[in-house]
């Protein structure tokens, strides 16, 4: 008797464990989060995975849309409706979309999700692409109407209505997204300052040669650069901002702030369930968590105590993930990042390693004053390893390639690159 009713557990226990795969088999795969980098995950995944059940949520109100293009919305460049194009979900009875509807609660014993509307949902795998706040200034005055972030779409729109109405503006921070910012509100006859507390424009990404010549851009066509300086306070009278206070005394007058120095990763929700973070959701090299089935991708992502703040790192994790969950083989080692300008004419270009604080390195430089042109290739032991550009370079489309690559670079190239800027 004793042995039947062993038996008979342990088939019920089997029978059990069967029922519980074969129904996890049917849950769906459950995304929080719709920028550019939760959108491109799910076209990855029904790619390798046709059919694959997802859910995907997400906050604002709009469909999901190109965040990286606002600054050519900005600057006139792209409609509105453009954005939303290459950003679309095409939903199914296998692909649901929740707008307006983010997930406030995760279970990780019961594999559940709870949204706004208070329904819960269970997850097969759980991948978290919920992006990056804007990182704001704690300082009086930041509260001012006129004082902006330049972030989301509903940044964008209000921006624009700004353009024609102002006369002056003054950006907090000489960063990519900034220096986009500054051009585009100075096609309209407005005076636009940007204040920049490092000694260059772009610091994480270019070197003093070509921050100066970016900077040198920015002056002829009207744009103040004002570099080792910070705004301490706002002020303003009525709710309207009216001035800037520097942190040496100069007071600048404006009727429009811009700031945008940089991002915070978005981990409350990593947090609320003790999730391992740093500066953001830890990783590893298969962009798990430290919680089994849950993911995280783009820049709420900490890989290998690295953030990434633009958005292809975010997109090469995506493709990696899709891989994984798919059953294949993938793993995400890091991107080679690039960088340029989306809306300024003067092409800034900046790949791989920049050459900032590194001994191990050569560079190699070419320089035309009169044309505006700077280049320089960063070598490691003979091989590329960066590019850092200003001006025009037709060689530009072929360079990630050679970047990533680690191409060689023999000397009799290095000497015709100082004479004539190409190899």
């Amino acid at each position: 008797m004793i042995f039947v009713n062993i038996v008979i557990t342990a088939y019920a226990k089997r029978n059990n464990t069967l029922k519980k795969q074969s129904s996890n088999k049917s849950l769906p795969i459950i995304v929080i989060g719709t920028g550019s980098v939760g959108i491109r995950f799910i076209h990855e995944l029904l790619v390798r995975q046709p059919g694959a059940v997802i859910k995907v949520f997400g906050g604002e109100e709009q469909q999901p849309y190109s965040r990286e293009n606002l600054s050519r919305l900005l600057a006139g460049d792209v409609s509105k409706e453009s954005l939303f194009s290459s950003n679309k979900i095409h939903t199914s009875k296998d692909v649901q979309a929740f707008h307006n509807n983010p997930i406030v609660k995760i279970d990780t014993d019961k594999s559940e999700v709870t949204d706004s509307d208070g329904t819960v949902h269970s997850y097969k795998k759980l991948v978290l692409a919920v992006g990056s706040f804007p990182r704001r200034m704690d300082i009086e005055g930041n509260d001012l109407k006129n004082v902006f972030t330049f972030r989301n779409l509903e940044d964008a729109e209000l921006l624009k209505s700004r353009q024609l109405s102002s006369r002056r503006t003054v950006v907090i921070g000489g960063g990519l997204v900034g220096i986009d910012a500054a051009h585009a509100m100075n096609q309209h006859h407005t005076k636009v300052t940007v204040i920049e507390k490092s000694a260059r424009l772009m610091s994480q990404l270019l070197d003093d040669h070509a921050s100066l010549y970016l900077r040198l851009f920015l002056d002829d066509r009207g744009v103040e650069v004002r570099n080792e300086t910070d705004v301490i306070r706002i002020e303003g009278d009525d709710s309207k901002v009216k001035q800037v206070v520097l942190d040496d005394g100069e007071i600048i007058p404006c009727d429009t702030v811009i700031i945008s120095i940089g991002i915070i990763p978005n981990i409350e929700l990593a947090n609320s369930i003790g999730l391992d973070v740093d500066r953001g959701i830890v990783v590893d090299d298969y962009l798990q968590t430290s919680a089994e089935n849950i993911y995280a991708i783009g820049e709420c992502a900490e890989h290998r105590n690295r953030i990434y703040g633009i958005v292809q790192p975010g997109y090469d994790q995506a493709a990696a993930l899709a891989t994984i969950i798919a059953g294949g083989k993938a793993k995400y080692t890091g991107t080679i990042t690039a960088s340029k300008l989306g809306v300024v004419e003067y092409p800034i270009l900046s790949i791989g390693d920049n050459g900032n604080g590194s001994t191990d390195n050569k560079e190699i430089m070419y320089r035309d004053i009169k044309k505006m042109i700077y280049r320089k290739l960063v070598l490691n032991h003979g091989n590329l390893h960066g590019v850092v550009a200003a001006g025009p370079w037709n060689k530009s489309k072929d360079l990630f390639e050679l970047v990533e690559n680690k191409q060689r670079i023999w000397p009799w190239q290095a000497n015709k690159f100082k004479l004539t800027g190409n190899f």
